[in-house]
C-alpha cells in the first residue's frame, strides 16, 4: 500500500494555517483600536449620545426625531457640563449643536442658542455623529462631537 502525497498535503495545510494566523494578527488590532485608545475619538459614545438626544431626551417617546421645543430649550439653557449628562468617560469632551442647512446654530424660542459644551479644539481628534431631526417644523441637524 502506498501513501500518496502526505508531505505535500501537510505543507499545504500548514501554509493555509499560517496565513490565517498572520491575517488575524495583522488586522485584529486595527479593528479594536478605535474603541480602546484614550487619545482618539469615540464613535460609540458619539452615536449613543446622538441617538439618546434625538429619540429620547429632546423628543417625546411617541415622536422620535421630532424635537420638543420646550425640552430642547431646557437642555441647551441648562448650562451644565454636557459630559455629565451622558455616560461618557470623564476624560472625554462633548459638544452638542443643532445646526441649520448653513451649519449655523439655530435659536430655540428665539432666546436660547442650540449649542452646549466647549468648542472643539483645532488639534482634537474628533468623532462626529449627526441626526436629521425636525424642530418647529424645520429640518435641522443634531450634531454631537466627542473628543
Amino acid at each position: 500500500m502506498t501513501r500518496a502525497q502526505t508531505t505535500m498535503d501537510f505543507a499545504a495545510g500548514i501554509s493555509v494555517f499560517l496565513v490565517t494566523v498572520a491575517f488575524a494578527f495583522a488586522f485584529l488590532p486595527g479593528i479594536i483600536t478605535p474603541f480602546t485608545d484614550v487619545g482618539v475619538g469615540d464613535p460609540v459614545s458619539a452615536n449613543r449620545a446622538a441617538d439618546t438626544l434625538a429619540a429620547d431626551r429632546l423628543a417625546t417617546p411617541d415622536t422620535p426625531y421630532v424635537l420638543s421645543t420646550a425640552q430642547t430649550a431646557a437642555f441647551f439653557d441648562d448650562g451644565g457640563d454636557v459630559t455629565d449628562r451622558f455616560t461618557i468617560q470623564s476624560y472625554k469632551s462633548v459638544n452638542v449643536t443643532i445646526e441649520d442647512a448653513t451649519g449655523s446654530p439655530v435659536a430655540v424660542n428665539e432666546s436660547v442658542t442650540a449649542t452646549a459644551g466647549p468648542s472643539v479644539p483645532a488639534s482634537a481628534d474628533t468623532t462626529v455623529a449627526w441626526r436629521t431631526v425636525t424642530l418647529d417644523g424645520d429640518r435641522v441637524e443634531l450634531v454631537v462631537r466627542v473628543w
